[in-house]
């Protein structure tokens, strides 16, 4: 056994003394540079790329197996140039390369310069189809390099590296594609590090430059730069970085050409054998926003994230500020400014899951979770929350300019047949949304227990609650929108039930005029993308009813009895009582059918007045055409008027008739023909009682039926 080892030994040293003494031969008598033109055909004929080498190319062999090359440029035949090289060294000592471990002096690459250009004709990166390898080829030498590449990585496994240092200076890279006018260089790319072994930390430093171009106009500019220690365990595949300090430096369009600072501190660990990553006490900042957490990734395959996240509280306005865009405008100027959120990550494989969700709102805490696969992208959300007053968040009123007057305003143009439905993003959509909020105040009305369900996918959104509580009644309403074919379909349900609309006008505009309980139900359905396909496409139906209301503070029915009575009287004006009118059976039955509205059974009785109305409305015409009457009746609640007896059962119609461009005073007006009747009929009555005076008066019943005959003659009655 010994007498072998000691064949083995002596073979060894053998090897490596020819080794040694070939390169101190090669190097002597061999001049690397004298066969650049062959380097240079080879380069062509087995990569299929024009090289040129301008510069000098060295080696050496022993101790270190090393080249220098300085001077390069790249291309494929026929594109323009792709690659540029100023200098590169590097070099591995042989005896630790002969017993499986790397050891290499410095690694310089200086001056590295990347050209990629995209355009209709294809990209400067890629050989053309005619340099391809024949298939044949390319079947036969695959598995062969497949079978080497696993090799390698098996073998790698093993190998211990120990690198002096390296130093990547100079670097640039630009991307260009002509199809889009879009241009984004990587400048001054640097990066330097101590030396590299493995199973120990080492020092490493990265910075560089980079600009995004949109038809050659800068929009983006970012300044960035790295430090970190960083821990190689190649046989374990264990990869950790320690201290990890970067800074991102924004500036551009987007921020209206204000420089934003973005700084990320985290330890990072990674295990590939395992399949886990965690980031440690990571730190995000930008500007005055904070952000805290702990991330761990586990199966890469099908990831499971857990962890936390916590943002600190923070002023969005102050946020906005920084990144170069304008303040929220807000009626309450002290608004947005406290705004946290934290939330554990966690989940099922494949989901970026955030659990315990909690939001604070200045004033306003909310409570959810948020669920996305990551597979699929579909979202499930909830949120509930306190109180929100809305109001505070809502922009402040403006002083808007006098409108123009109706006789100068300009007539309507129709509806706009541009599409206002994202049909695409619809389409697109993957989600299930639950929100509620205990209570909101919005325009002075408080609403409570409001609920918004909803779920999107693949075209079909179903609102399946939009409800909420409000002034003793409740809203119980849902909204189908079906954009998976061509017209998109709608579908809209509404049911409110018993809404004190006293109550609701008193904190809407402090008007204290009218009580009563409010309902309706309607069901509605449209078709199509524009304002105009929905509103030409609008059916279904609406019921309306407002029993045992009053109107406030004037006795309309009196006040309407006592007018009629004037007129009937021919100008005869009586005291006016202020009064509450009662109301019963307010009640109206709607019908759209493509977009007309037809009503023919509004009723309402006001003390002893009984209102009518019918006809229709037509939203394509934008017109209408609608009789409304008033009726004096005996004693419907009480009698607040004597009524003339010529008045009574008399309906006084008013006529609403004209477009939407009408002003009101000439769309409205009174039927003037029951005027006329009854002027005709006083008329008719005091000249009968003139005759009835010159034909004897009442003197025996003879007389009076001769003269009533005469009369009946006479005028026909």
């Amino acid at each position: 056994m010994k007498t072998l080892l000691k064949i083995f030994g002596g073979l060894i040293a053998l090897l490596l003394i020819v080794v040694v003494a070939g390169g101190v031969l090669l190097g002597m008598f061999f001049d690397p540079n004298e066969y650049k033109p062959e380097i240079q055909k080879l380069a062509l004929e087995k990569g299929g790329v024009q090289l040129q080498i301008n510069g000098d190319l060295g080696w050496s062999v022993f101790p270190w197996l090393g080249i220098e090359i300085n001077q390069i440029k790249v291309n494929y035949p026929g594109k323009p140039q792709l690659a540029e090289l100023n200098q590169a060294q590097v070099s591995v000592e042989l005896p630790a390369l002969l017993s499986g471990n790397v050891k290499m002096s410095s690694i310089l690459l200086d001056g590295l310069t990347l050209n990629l250009e995209q355009s209709k004709q294809g990209s400067n990166w890629a050989l053309a189809s005619a340099a391809q390898p024949a298939s044949g080829e390319a079947s036969t030498e695959t598995p062969v390099a497949a079978e080497a590449a696993e090799a390698e990585a098996s073998d790698g496994a093993a190998i211990a590296l120990d690198i002096e240092s390296i130093a990547i200076t100079n670097g640039n890279i630009s991307y260009t594609d002509t199809t889009t006018g879009s241009k984004v260089l990587l400048k001054n790319f640097t990066m330097t590090s101590g030396k590299v072994t493995t199973g120990a930390y080492f020092p490493a430093e990265l910075s560089f430059q980079a600009e995004q171009y949109q038809a050659d106009q800068k929009q983006l500019t970012v300044d960035a730069a790295l430090t970190a220690e960083f821990f190689l365990d190649l046989a374990n595949q264990q990869y950790n970085i320690k201290g990890l300090e970067s800074t991102l430096g924004l500036s551009g369009v987007p921020f209206n050409d204000k420089t934003v600072q973005v700084k990320l501190n985290s330890d990072i660990e990674a295990n590939l054998a395992n399949e886990t990553a965690t980031l440690k006490g990571m730190s995000l900042s930008a500007a005055n926003l904070v952000a805290n957490g702990d991330v761990s990734v586990a199966s890469f395959s099908k990831p499971v994230i857990s962890g936390n996240l916590n943002v600190a509280q923070f002023s969005l306005q102050e946020l906005l500020a920084a990144l170069g865009q304008p303040a929220i405008e807000t009626t309450d100027s002290d608004v947005l400014k406290a705004i946290s959120f934290n939330a554990q990550l966690g989940g099922a494989a494949n989901t970026l899951g955030l659990n315990k969700m909690s939001l604070k709102l200045d004033d306003t805490n909310f409570n959810g979770s948020f669920a996305m696969n990551l597979a699929t992208g579909s979202i499930a959300f909830n949120l509930t929350g306190d109180e929100l007053n809305a109001d505070r968040y809502l922009p402040p009123a403006s002083e808007q300019p006098a409108q123009a007057s109706s006789e100068t305003k300009t007539k309507s143009t129709g509806y706009s047949k541009e599409a206002i439905i994202p049909v695409e993003l619809l389409q697109g959509l993957n989600m299930d949304v639950d929100l509620g909020l205990q209570k909101l105040l919005i325009n002075n009305l408080t609403l409570t227990n409001l609920q918004l369900a909803t779920s999107a996918h693949g075209g079909l959104v179903n609102i399946s609650k939009l409800n909420a509580d409000m002034y003793s009644g409740t809203l119980r309403n849902s909204a189908i929108i079906d954009a998976r074919k061509s017209p998109t379909k709608l579908t809209i349900t509404e049911n409110i039930s018993n809404i004190q609309i006293g109550d609701l006008l008193m904190d809407m505009a402090e008007v204290d005029r009218l009580t009563g309980t409010f309902n309706t139900q309607s069901k509605v359905t449209a078709q199509g993308e524009s304002v105009y396909s929905i509103i030409n496409s609008l059916n279904g139906y609406a019921k309306v009813t407002m029993p045992d209301g009053a109107v406030k503070g004037i006795d309309i029915a009196q006040t309407i009895c006592q007018g009629f009575n004037n007129v009937g009287s021919l100008g005869i004006d009586t005291d006016q009582v202020d009064r509450s009118t009662p109301f019963a059976d307010l009640s109206s039955n709607f019908k759209f059918t493509n977009g007309v509205i037809s009503n023919q059974d509004l009723i309402t009785k006001l003390d002893a007045i009984t209102l009518r109305g019918k006809g229709n409305v037509s939203l394509p015409a934008q017109d209408m055409d609608y009789r409304l009457g008033l009726t004096i009746e005996e004693n419907l609640f009480k009698k607040t008027c004597s009524v003339n007896n010529s008045l009574e059962g008399v309906e006084w119609p008013v006529n609403c008739k004209g477009s939407f461009d009408t002003p009101p005073a000439q769309l409205c007006r009174p039927d003037t023909s029951v005027l006329k009747d009854l002027l005709k009929q006083k008329a008719k009555k005091e000249l009968e009682s003139k005759l009835m005076e010159k034909l004897g008066g009442d003197d025996g019943d003879s007389k009076v039926e001769g003269a009533k005959k005469l009369l009946k003659g006479l005028f026909g009655s």
